[in-house]
């Protein structure tokens, strides 16, 4: 599946779909626009874009592309930092069209369209007391998070984004819409869970929801970098709470405003402001820089990260594990060498170094046979977000980010861990990283080869963690 798609190709396939459904040439208004993703890293120009409003549509395009073998990506919010939702001169599926979000609140579901962002969905569901477990972007699309995990605020309670996951609408490879669930076609719902990306086109999910209080306490405190040790000490205590109601997320980097090594820790805790500051005591009651924590609306913790790193420029996201508890001496390791390296290249300066304290035991209770999604480790996730601007240094920067990445890795064998790269959140792969499927998905490998084998035969699907079956 290499071929670009022709001039009259492109015809062909505008005749077969219906109006509003936008079909966008390379020459046409709006192409340009439809080509903007959270990241110019990975970027390439389809030769056409099709934007379709609804699923009938969206299995047209599918069954289009298989049938001409052209190259097919999709994009859902566009927040990839790879290759993994553009084409180079083939079909671009943008679900932006698809959007909508509805809620039953009989049920206590919320059902969004496949190009739904999560400000969508929490937006919807807050107006009936509810929320579904998100990321903590809210620019961040629903589709592509849900298939490769999901973890966020409240993960520590009520587990993955895709243990959730009730039953979706996937449009295979020949352009049949299935409705896949623990009922219908659970061979399908076991492999869009974890490996979605390779089976199907998610138009359409179906979330368990949660009763939620309109408000929580959080925000962010900011500490100077000689805190360390003792902000590091103080996460590491209070990463597990009773009821499962806290999370936080610990952030290094430079000050915006001066520059200044700092540590930027942000808290959440689903519960009124007096039980949240016994909770997080160790962390509020040492000397900090900045403290912006209040009962704010739960909508509005998951917008919480979206200024730090807004849409364009170049970015990367480096995925790594730690072991826990954190030792400060490495912590003082990683900070010192990311500081050193970001006053060394000031193109970086707005790049950081973020650690995710969410409780895990809900995700790794679930047997990893279960779903698809291999990654259910006693170790805690973190990523290297990289920005920078000057497209020559790409190759420089993504080196050094791999160089924190191995000193993860090494600090994770110190502890009795064996490192690996089985997708995750922060862990995804394209055909330039030559990797197995064995190196993916660990022990759900040869189960997904089966269900692969049987919905896309001629892998139509190949772009996000590709299985390498030949066409």
């Amino acid at each position: 599946m290499a071929s670009k798609i022709s001039r009259e190709q492109i015809e062909m396939l505008r005749s077969q779909v219906k109006e509003p459904t936008s079909v966008l040439y390379p020459d046409s208004e709006g192409y340009e626009n439809s080509l903007e993703r959270w990241s110019e890293v990975g970027f390439q120009r389809a030769g056409v874009v099709m934007r379709p409003t609804n699923t009938e549509d969206l299995a047209i395009t599918v069954r289009f592309a298989r049938d001409n073998r052209l190259d097919l990506a999709v994009k859902g919010g566009g927040h990839s930092t790879d290759t993994s939702s553009t084409s180079d001169g083939g079909i671009l599926i943008d679900l932006g069209g698809m959007r909508h979000v509805s809620v039953n609140s009989t049920d206590s579901t919320v059902t969004a369209q496949g190009g739904a962002l999560w400000k969508d969905v929490n937006d919807t569901a807050s107006r009936f007391n509810l929320a579904v477990v998100c990321g903590t972007a809210s620019q961040t699309g629903v589709g592509g998070l849900t298939v490769r995990g999901g973890y966020g605020y409240l993960t520590p309670e009520h587990g993955l984004v895709l243990d959730n996951l009730l039953s979706a609408k996937v449009v295979t490879a020949d352009g049949q819409v299935l409705n896949a669930s623990a009922n219908e076609h659970p061979d399908l719902f076991w492999a869009i869970r974890g490996a979605g990306a390779n089976v199907g086109v998610a138009a359409e999910l179906t979330f368990q929801a949660h009763k939620q209080a309109d408000k929580v306490w959080c925000g962010t405190m900011m500490f100077a970098s000689d805190k360390l040790t003792e902000v590091v000490e103080a996460l590491n205590g209070a990463l597990v709470h009773p009821q499962r109601k806290a999370a936080a997320q610990c952030v290094f980097g430079l000050s915006p405003d001066t520059g200044a090594p700092v540590i930027t820790t942000v808290l959440f805790f689903n519960g009124p402001e007096e039980e949240g500051r016994v909770h997080f005591s160790s962390l509020v009651n040492l000397e900090c820089i900045g403290m912006d924590m209040e009962m704010r609306p739960y909508t509005e913790a998951n917008t919480m990260l979206d200024d730090a790193m807004p849409p364009g420029g170049r970015k990367k996201t480096i995925g790594v594990k730690f072991a826990s508890p954190i030792r400060p001496e490495f912590a003082s390791e990683l900070m010192e060498e990311l500081c050193s390296k970001l006053a060394t290249a000031p193109e970086l300066a707005k790049s950081c170094l973020e650690i995710d304290y969410f409780d895990l035991s809900k995700v790794y209770d679930v047997p990893v046979t279960e779903t698809a999604f291999p990654s259910r480790s006693k170790t805690l996730n973190g990523a290297i977000l990289l920005q920078w601007v000057d497209p020559s240094k790409d190759q420089e920067f993504v080196a050094w980010g791999e160089t924190i990445q191995n000193m993860c890795d090494n600090e994770l064998r110190r502890a009795g861990h064996e490192p690996d790269k089985l997708v995750s959140t922060f862990f995804g792969y394209t055909h330039d990283d030559n990797m197995t499927p064995e190196d993916m998905f660990g022990v759900n490998s040869d189960a997904l080869l089966k269900v692969k084998r049987k919905y896309d035969p001629v892998d139509v699907f190949n772009k996000l963690n590709p299985l390498g079956l030949s066409g």
